[in-house]
């Protein structure tokens, strides 16, 4: 389902069907309310984010598009034009990770980075944490502890972390799908599974993810664009070498000095 002709086909349903909403309109949901949110990690080519974003404007979607810092001065029209079809445009953070688990600077980075956006023109009210597959860590579990830290919580009192704090916010029962490995997976435990990931269930097709979102009330749809694509045998090219890639990264990993060596790059992976 990673082709364009499907998420048009997808969009197309939905929109037809739901409430479709922004992150930043999670809290101003009523508690028995019935919305789904499509919001989209923008780690590489923003040239794709913005193809998704066109398909969703056709059908009157308004989705959030959480964007890496490093993506933000080079890429500022095109990301203009992604908030001017009504989406909303925010910031996808890894600020521990980038500063090895120090909290102080990582709150220096993500204050400076907030500022940026606000000088571009996007006000962060949502964020999104990046979860950098293969970074070593010691003594953070991801960059998910952030927002678990009542000194960044108090800082940011007005900023809604869509995956650490959705069940505070949400207060019931709700679904978020992600396409996280090429593959769209119901996640059982999206505020902590990177201190224990259970429950992740396999969605096959698209039918059988359309029938889990009839299912439930509320539903966070999660994607990123760049895995998308308008050529079937450019996706399938992609598919194949992050198949590659994730299998020879397993491999690197049982060898000491080559996994300290690709720690160290660990930011490529998004580029996949």
């Amino acid at each position: 389902m990673f082709i364009h002709s499907e998420w048009d086909r997808f969009c197309s349903i939905v929109s037809g069907q739901y409430n479709c909403i922004r992150a930043d309109e999670i809290c101003q949901q009523p508690l028995d309310g019935s919305w789904i949110c499509i919001k989209h990690d923008v780690e590489t080519d923003v040239g794709k984010a913005l193809s998704i974003a066109q398909i969703e404007k056709k059908h009157r979607i308004r989705a959030t598009y959480f964007v890496q810092s490093y993506l933000l001065h080079d890429n500022i029209e095109l990301l203009q034009e992604i908030s001017n079809l009504g989406h909303e445009v925010t910031y996808h953070y890894d600020v521990l990770d980038s500063n090895k688990g120090d909290m102080t600077a990582a709150i220096e980075e993500f204050s400076d980075t907030v500022s940026r956006f606000r000088e571009y023109g996007f006000e962060v009210r949502t964020v999104c944490p990046h979860g950098n597959p293969i970074m070593q860590r010691d003594g953070w579990s991801s960059n998910k502890d952030f927002f678990r830290n009542m000194d960044v919580v108090e800082l940011y009192p007005h900023v809604f972390d869509v995956v650490v704090q959705a069940k505070d916010v949400i207060k019931s029962k709700f679904v978020y799908i992600s396409d996280a490995g090429y593959g769209w997976k119901l996640i059982g435990n999206v505020d902590e599974n990177d201190i224990q990931n259970i429950g992740d269930i396999d969605i096959d097709q698209l039918p059988a993810m359309l029938r889990l979102i009839s299912d439930s009330k509320k539903v966070i749809v999660s994607s990123h664009p760049h895995r998308w694509s308008s050529n079937k045998f450019i996706f399938y090219y992609q598919i194949n070498l992050f198949k590659f890639l994730k299998h020879t990264s397993k491999l690197i990993k049982r060898i000491p000095f080559v996994k300290k060596i690709a720690y160290k790059y660990y930011y490529l992976a998004k580029k996949f």
